[in-house]
């Protein structure tokens, strides 16, 4: 019996960890590939931002009632300081999200030619922005996805899932289009980071980087202290009502 427990719980955390690394390397397919043959003008940038937000679309209606379909570190990390999940579960999770981001990003360069893999899903701030400044919209742009997470894990929200996916999708589109131009806005330590690293220079994004991660570990505190009401205890006057009720 405890051998056959520990398969299903094995067979369990593997297939929302399996999950987890689809839905990050289909992530990353998709939002990429929209922006490797647009140009960063006003059309290409909203183009770009529409794919961003479709593609978190597609990932939560496939793989939401899986794993949760994070496709995120930030938003685990999130999810954990919430206790929605375990700390084993969200180190899993985010080794599965930088392995499929990296799965993920090298079949796409084998699926482009070879002009359109030079620069494809690199981000770039703008030049003018000082280090504070990148670092406080990539903060702020990450807390509002965060938040919309926080949301929609709160049991309060339980009758406002309809169409969760669209809305979690027009989101991210705003956010891309407010920021996309400034920091990348691309929210997600994943989609930042794997880019870099097969192009040699994870330096340059360490603020969006340090932004992002700030955003994951101050919203879930913000949202428990804040938002999260503190229910008192049910008090019973009643002393025959309460023996009835609250003994063994």
């Amino acid at each position: 019996m405890l051998h056959m427990s520990k398969m299903l719980v094995n067979s369990f955390v593997f297939t929302r960890a399996f999950s987890e690394f689809s839905a990050t390397a289909l992530f990353m397919i998709i939002s990429c590939m929209g922006g490797a043959t647009n140009d960063q003008d006003s059309a290409g940038s909203l183009i770009s931002s529409i794919i961003y937000g479709l593609a978190t679309v597609v990932v939560m209606h496939i793989f939401g009632f899986i794993s949760g379909a994070h496709a995120n570190p930030c938003v685990t990390i999130a999810c954990c300081l919430l206790g929605h999940i375990g700390s084993s579960m969200m180190f899993t999770y985010i080794f599965c999200q930088l392995a499929g981001a990296a799965f993920g990003y090298f079949l796409l360069l084998q699926m482009l030619s070879q002009g359109l893999t030079i620069g494809v899903c690199i981000v770039e701030p703008l030049d003018s922005l000082s280090n504070v400044q990148i670092v406080a919209i990539e903060t702020f742009l990450t807390s509002v996805l965060i938040l919309a997470w926080s949301a929609l894990w709160d049991v309060r929200s339980g009758r406002f899932l309809d169409s969760v996916t669209l809305r979690m999708g027009c989101l991210v589109t705003l956010c891309n289009l407010a920021g996309g131009k400034l920091t990348g806005a691309s929210m997600n330590p994943a989609k930042a980071l794997i880019p870099q690293l097969f192009n040699g220079d994870p330096e340059s994004i360490l603020l969006q980087l340090g932004g992002q991660m700030l955003a994951a570990f101050v919203v879930p505190q913000i949202w428990h202290y804040a938002y999260t009401p503190c229910y008192r205890p049910l008090l019973i006057e009643n002393a025959e009502i309460r023996n009835r009720y609250l003994q063994p």
